[in-house]
């Protein structure tokens, strides 16, 4: 009911909208020096300020913004032959305190439905189920400021023509054609200054030509970008232009200063003393364990737009509709306590509709997760825990209090909770590309490459050293575990299900007898973790001949007989594996995997193994007691 109220209410906030454009005529043909009286749709983290700025997104991490021209754009004319067209724009992009990322695109789209969009690498316009369909029909200029290798990205600073997906067609390092000098000069698109960029495409000949330059240049000779292109099955009738832009666990601003379009002919061009200024550079933050909170300024997100006449004078009805809105808002509810944030039963219900099988994402004996939808951009994971007593309920509530002011970024980020009767809901940010279990046992995901795996590995030994030591009181996970490490659309490595000790995944030799978790029990579990990602293969498995069915003792007489990298995943490629960190992790497991948890390093020293800043004891150590 609550997801449906909000619906409505964002129907009313676009029918008010859509009555001020109503006499108003499609606009095939604009330029726009500021947005402030723009025919601007503007959705997700997107804000204009009073000078007129268009902002897509701020520094705050894992954010979407868009913004589209309110009305569609004919690019088909009677005969249904495609027509040329052409736009102009200034943008800036402002890096966060670290690498700047992830970059915008500007679109071209039959829809301005992008709810089920992620941040990150797909720029708020894909998502990994649907990148690079061709249902999409979607036309994008990207321009990335983040290196994905698995969207075979050039660098960390380039120009990419892309259909249906992130994975560009055509791409080239950012970089203008010096008239005078004849030559490319390099051009770095996160330094903060405004950058022109011309998009072109000539229907006739079929190409698209992408051109940059600083803004004080006039347009260079030469094409950035020259992609012959026939768009035929992309462009329909009528399409959406606009820009699309997002940031991941790096972040920028990324701003718009003016846009200029028109269809068969030249963009008009700007007058640059007339563009919106740049923002002064923000102040660095103070140190925070909160961490950065999108700010979402716009209310005006939907799934459709439907073009209506309405009669202005109806301004009873109006107000009618406006005072159901505000009623419909006040349906859902967040409370705060002193502690963790709280939500009301209604909201976790309606977010998961009302605990359906369809969200169900995974059963544990701990719990049951089901996927939820707060707002279009707002997705949560939900577990469902049921106490058997009032004590345990207590007990997880204390427990959950503590967890939720934890920050990390290899940790999954506890947002609050719910209690009813004898069952308590932990509410946990949506990681999309699910646990780290499917992608090591399954087939039914991508085979992850060793620079993923190695990457993962040191995500989760720093997750483990934070709680042991960085935290307010040292944290023992408890339940270090394939299945509780889950993947960002990066494909970092983000541990959860921590502070709640239940269960091991991988139980240390001691654990059996005192049955109490330590910080030593989880470096075992750690061990034989990192031996699991780059073998491939689970701890135990008792198919196997009997010499491998523990995956330890499989890897240590592999190191006993000098074979340790013909312990690997036989799906990866050997020509990417790297010898000196295969061993390197695969040693380390075997040192977090000794019986004896006296001679176990600290995390903090594992992840000095693993960062290269120590080196491992010799060889004859490892022998010892494992």
């Amino acid at each position: 009911m609550a997801s449906t109220s909000k619906s409505i209410a964002l129907s009313i906030v676009f029918l008010l909208y859509l009555i001020s454009c109503a006499s108003s005529q499609r606009e095939t043909t604009f330029l726009n020096h500021g947005f402030l009286e723009a025919n601007l749709l503007k959705f997700g983290s997107s804000k204009v300020y009073p000078s007129g700025l268009l902002e897509l997104t701020n520094t705050s991490m894992r954010q979407m913004g868009q913004a589209f021209h309110g009305f569609p754009i004919p690019f088909l004319n009677p005969n249904s032959s495609l027509i040329s067209f052409s736009t102009s724009f200034v943008f800036a992009i402002t890096r966060g305190p670290g690498a700047p990322g992830h970059g915008f695109a500007f679109v071209i789209s039959p829809l301005m439905d992008f709810s089920k969009a992620l941040p990150s690498n797909y720029l708020g316009l894909f998502n990994s189920s649907n990148n690079g369909k061709s249902l999409n029909q979607i036309l994008a200029v990207e321009f990335d400021t983040v290196q994905a290798v698995e969207m075979n990205d050039i660098d960390d600073n380039h120009v990419g023509i892309d259909l249906n997906g992130v994975v560009s067609i055509e791409s080239a390092p950012a970089a203008y054609f010096d008239n005078r000098e004849a030559k490319n000069i390099s051009l770095r698109l996160a330094s903060g200054d405004p950058i022109r960029a011309w998009i072109e495409y000539n229907a006739t000949e079929m190409m698209l030509n992408v051109t940059l330059a600083p803004l004080e240049r006039s347009k260079p000779n030469l094409p950035l970008l020259s992609r012959k292109l026939n768009l035929s099955g992309i462009l329909s009738e009528e399409h959406f232009v606009g820009f699309s832009a997002s940031t991941g666990t790096v972040t920028s601003s990324h701003f718009v200063l003016g846009w200029s379009f028109n269809i068969e002919g030249k963009a008009l061009d700007f007058d640059i003393t007339k563009l919106p200024s740049l923002p002064d550079p923000p102040s660095p933050p103070s140190p925070s364990l909160s961490p950065p909170v999108s700010e979402k300024t716009n209310t005006n997100n939907t799934k459709l737009i439907i073009i209506v006449a309405v009669a202005a004078s109806a301004t009873v009805a109006i107000m009618i509709l406006i005072l159901l809105g505000f009623w419909f808002f006040s349906g859902r509810q967040v409370f705060f306590t002193g502690g963790a944030r709280k939500f009301s039963y209604q909201t976790i219900s309606s977010a998961t509709g009302g605990f359906n099988s369809s969200k169900l994402m995974g059963e544990r004996n701990s719990g049951s997760f089901y996927k939820g939808q707060l707002a279009p951009t707002e997705i949560i994971a939900v577990k469902r825990i049921t106490c058997t007593t009032r004590q345990q309920k207590t007990t997880l509530i204390a427990e959950i209090d503590v967890i939720s002011k934890i920050r990390q970024k290899n940790l999954v980020n506890v947002l609050g909770y719910c209690s009813k009767r004898n069952e308590v809901y932990i509410v946990y940010e949506y990681i999309p590309n699910g646990s780290l279990d499917r992608f090591l046992f399954n087939n039914d995901r991508p085979v992850l490459t060793w620079s993923d795996r190695f990457c993962i590995i040191k995500g989760i030994a720093s997750a483990i050293q934070y709680l042991h030591n960085d935290g307010q009181k040292p944290l023992v996970h408890g339940n270090v575990k394939a299945s509780n490490v889950l993947l960002d659309e990066d494909l970092n490595s983000r541990l959860g299900d921590y502070g709640q000790g239940s269960s091991t995944g991988h139980v240390a030799p001691e654990l059996v007898e005192t049955g109490k978790v330590t910080c030593d029990t989880d470096v075992y579990a750690f061990g034989v973790l990192m031996m699991e990602i780059v073998c491939g293969r689970k701890a135990i498995e008792p198919t196997k001949p009997p010499r491998e069915i523990s995956l330890v003792n499989w890897v240590l007489q592999g190191f006993k007989e000098g074979d340790l990298l013909q312990r690997c995943d036989s799906r990866m490629t050997r020509g990417e594996l790297v010898a000196r960190e295969v061993l390197l992790v695969l040693k380390t497991g075997l040192l977090c995997a000794n019986r004896s948890h006296e001679a176990r390093p600290m995390m903090k020293k594992v992840l000095q193994f693993l960062d290269g800043a120590e080196p491992l004891p010799h060889d004859d150590y490892l022998f010892y007691g494992v």
